[in-house]
């Protein structure tokens, strides 16, 4: 029974390849995204190690809790007197202080130098003593020794040609200073730092510009020859005053590793999502394959039961042929995923996520755990099948083979209604009746596997009714229409593996257009605003605080209302918030239902109206708040407002709180206001001057920041499309698969058609046109799924002031044209087959 199994394998080449195909591409981008995230990590793991190679110990003020935040957990100052006493611990080799913020580079143009991907732009103080700047070297000039001396990041310098001796403005939260460049800097043998731009001062003018000259951020130190990490850490800690601590430089670094690990693992659950999703796809290829092939060999396996194999042995046979194709087919999934791994980097690089660079990393886990899938995935797939194969009668193998019907069964047709039903009863309860969200993605689900269940009983008449025009094309439309028809849960099975592609894209489609939709009335519901001001960079968190006070001394301007955000624990759970200034929010409209805005004081809170709910909080009421600078603050509910928008969160403070709690911050946005009889072109034209000295920042009209908007969903959408790509390659393979192998089962009649007339061209039009059908109901199907996906998304999300609904129909009909077209396409080779089938061996065929 082995040998015939791999015999049976041999026999039909094509079909191994299609089938292998298909599996090898959806556990490639498994094996990619474990190899690339693997990379990553270990990229930024030799960067942390380089950078930080020359420090034994680090002294910091303790945090309130852990916060990862970018590289790490945000703290808050140390006093600069702690330097000297750690300098005085027996077995310091070198001691001194670190500083950090935010710096922002310029050309000599004036124009700023921005990083893409949200990287941040950073400034530091550059060690004396050359020890403790680790891997941080000096590629051309020499170190920053004295005020208005900068050395930048060489990427910076060589991209934007910024050469030695340049004058150029640097961007603090502080007022804008003018810089000599006088070295250029280089991190482990990389050119910047993971796709920062750095700059770097000495310690006196970093403190100056970076913070202030009576605190340090953290004390980095180096040891005496002889003395460990830990000995030097236990000797320090015992002089350290209460608030601070000290650890070794080796801990550092593994924080800084573990909070970059924590954002990668965002990255790596999406692309396993997509991984997923093309494996689903994939499944559906393989199990149409085993059915087909059971039908087609029913004959054989007649005669295997004939000569005393038994059920035991067929079943047997084909899951041993699903084992071998699992596993051959992971194995060249593996290497592929190399080839993924390299483009999803140039993918990232093209949405602005740069990396560190290092060898590609294919860890033993990664190569275990894609055989493991690809080879389970297949098999499951395959068991439906072979137990199928094994109701074959030895009796069977005394008349031909004929593909059967395969009419839907009533138990798929009941197990598919209530999956659906179920579904949609869960989907409109959790958006409508109070459900908890949490049902909303299993309801999801439940749909769309129902709809696949159910897609067999529609498939025959979806082929019929899509068909219908193909009778002008004569005979071979006709025909094609009809074998379409003729086996629904072979259309279906091959149909679903493109719905599930189109449902997905569709269905992102349709959540971007009502996003899009929305801005305009979230603009104008949340805001009362004229202009606006925004960072340079859309990915970028902010700019400085001095833009608001440059724009608001601007004429025509009557007010500039600023917004930032940051991260913290609100009654023991953590959650993001938004930090105004009640003094100056003419340009916000939050519709408060109880409080007032101008309680908003250094210890006042403004709560959403859900979150006061689910808590019973109301005016007066405490809330905890803790921030990993400074620890616990209790704050009063003193507002409580209905409408978010450009205000999401659920917690709103002031500005002056977030600096007292968390130090001073980025300004995320600006709305303006203008004066009465100010002519809005003319303002804008104005600010656009006074923001010379800030290319931080830009300000836009209504139009241009829904324009901005647009862009960056758009480029979002690209992304998500082009990862479907793949799942809708294999659905597309699945089509050439069904193809091929219905033209095998069919040469017999292909051969009767050529006898009584037919024409070669007629034949390759009768294989292309059933194809388009198969697709059409693909896509078609998918289409309004889809449709309904990003509605139910659009919903969903209403409460965040995602309330318009859009349907791009002329996107949704450009991508079922695809389809059709993709169909045409995926039916060349097979068709081209069927129109050589020889007239007399398929007469006589047996």
């Amino acid at each position: 029974m082995f040998t015939a199994t791999l015999r049976g394998m041999l026999a039909h080449k094509l079909r191994l390849v299609l089938t292998v195909a298909s599996i090898a591409l959806g556990v490639s981008f498994l094996a990619g995204t474990l190899v690339l995230t693997d990379t990553m990590r270990l990229a930024f793991d030799q960067l942390f190690g380089k950078v930080s190679a020359g420090t034994d110990a680090v002294v910091r003020a303790e945090a309130a809790y852990t916060q990862s935040e970018g590289t790490g957990t945000t703290r808050g100052p140390i006093p600069a007197s702690v330097l000297q006493q750690v300098r005085g611990v027996d077995g310091v080799r070198a001691a001194e202080g670190s500083i950090s913020g935010y710096a922002l580079l310029t050309d000599n143009a004036g124009r700023a130098v921005l990083t893409s991907g949200g990287a941040p732009t950073m400034g530091y103080s550059m060690p004396a003593d050359t020890t403790l700047r680790g891997d941080v070297k000096i590629l051309t000039g020499t170190a920053p020794s004295a005020p208005h001396q900068v050395a930048i990041d060489a990427t910076s310098a060589e991209e934007h040609h910024i050469a030695l001796g340049s004058t150029i403005k640097v961007l603090f939260q502080g007022p804008t200073q003018e810089f000599n460049v006088v070295g250029t800097v280089g991190f482990g043998g990389e050119k910047n730092l993971g796709g920062t731009t750095s700059a770097y001062f000495d310690p006196t003018t970093a403190q100056q510009v970076l913070g202030s000259p009576a605190v340090f951020d953290s004390i980095n130190v180096s040891a005496a020859d002889g003395v460990s990490q830990a000995e030097l850490v236990r000797r320090i800690d015992a002089t350290l005053p209460k608030g601070t601590e000290a650890v070794t430089g080796a801990t550092v670094v593994k924080e800084s590793a573990d909070a970059i690990d924590e954002d990668l693992r965002v990255v790596r659950i999406v692309f396993m999502v997509f991984a997923g999703i093309a494996l689903f796809v994939g499944s559906f290829i393989i199990w149409n394959t085993f059915t087909m092939t059971v039908t087609q060999r029913s004959r054989e396996i007649a005669l295997l039961r004939a000569i005393g194999a038994t059920r035991r042995q067929v079943a047997r046979s084909l899951l041993i042929e699903a084992l071998l194709l699992g596993v051959l087919a992971s194995a060249l999934g593996i290497g592929l995923g190399l080839v993924v791994a390299k483009g999803l980097n140039l993918l990232m690089d093209a949405v602005g996520f740069t990396l560190p660079s290092t060898s590609l990393q294919v860890e033993p886990r990664t190569i275990w755990l894609s055989l493991l899938v690809g080879t389970i995935v297949t098999v499951v797939a395959a068991l439906v099948p072979a137990m199928r194969a094994t109701k074959v009668l030895p009796v069977e193998a005394l008349r031909d083979a004929v593909p059967g019907a395969g009419k839907p069964s009533k138990r798929r047709i009941a197990i598919g209604s209530v999956l659906t039903a179920l579904g949609l009863a869960g989907l409109f309860t959790s958006l409508y009746g109070g459900l908890s969200m949490k049902a909303f993605g299993p309801s999801l689900l439940a749909i769309i596997v129902g709809i696949i269940t159910l897609l067999p009983v529609g498939a025959r008449p979806l082929a019929s009714l899509i068909g219908v025009p193909l009778r002008l094309r004569g005979l071979s439309g006709e025909l094609a229409r009809q074998n379409a028809m003729r086996n629904p849960r072979r259309t279906a099975s091959t149909a679903a593996a493109l719905m599930i592609g189109l449902t997905l894209v569709v269905g992102m489609g349709v959540f971007a257009s009502s996003l899009k939709s929305s801005f305009s009335d979230i603009i104008g519901d949340s805001t009362n605003a004229e202009l606006f001001v925004t960072p340079a960079s859309a990915q970028a968190p902010g700019f400085s605080p001095e833009v608001i006070a440059v724009v608001s001394g601007v004429n025509g301007v009557r007010q500039v209302s600023p917004s930032g955000f940051g991260e913290a624990r609100f009654n023991g759970a953590d959650s993001s918030y938004s930090a105004i200034d009640p003094a100056a929010a003419d340009g916000l409209n939050l519709r408060l239902s109880a409080g007032a805005l101008s309680a908003l004081g250094a210890d006042g809170v403004i709560v959403a109206q859900s979150a006061a709910t689910s808590h019973g909080w109301k005016l007066g009421d405490a809330i905890t708040s803790e921030f990993a600078e400074t620890g616990k603050h209790v704050l009063h509910v003193v507002g409580v407002y209905d409408s978010k928008g450009w205000i999401g969160d659920d917690y709103v403070i002031s500005i002056a709180a977030q600096t007292a709690a968390a130090g001073q911050q980025l300004t995320a946005s600006g709305l303006i206001t203008l004066a009465d009889g100010a002519d809005k072109g003319d303002v804008q034209n104005a600010i656009t001057g006074a923001l010379g000295n800030h290319p931080d920042a830009k300000v836009l009209d209504r139009k241009g920041f829904e324009k901005d908007a647009s862009g960056f969903i758009d480029n979002l959408l690209a992304f998500v499309t082009v990862m479907l790509a793949l799942a809708v390659l294999i659905a597309l393979l699945g089509i050439v698969n069904t193809l091929v192998l219905s033209v095998f089962e069919r040469t017999r009649e292909l051969g009767l058609l050529r006898a009584v007339g037919m024409t070669r061209g007629q034949v390759r039009s009768m294989v292309r046109w059933e194809s388009v059908v198969i697709s059409l109901i693909g896509a078609l199907t998918g289409a309004a799924l889809g449709i309904g996906l990003g509605l139910a998304l659009s919903q969903a999300l209403a409460d965040e002031g995602i309330e318009a609904i859009s349907i791009p129909g002329l996107q949704v009909t450009l991508y079922v044209v695809l389809a059709a077209v993709a169909g045409v396409l995926a039916a060349l080779g097979p068709a081209h087959s069927a129109s050589k089938v020889d007239v007399l061996q398929a007469v006589v065929a047996d």
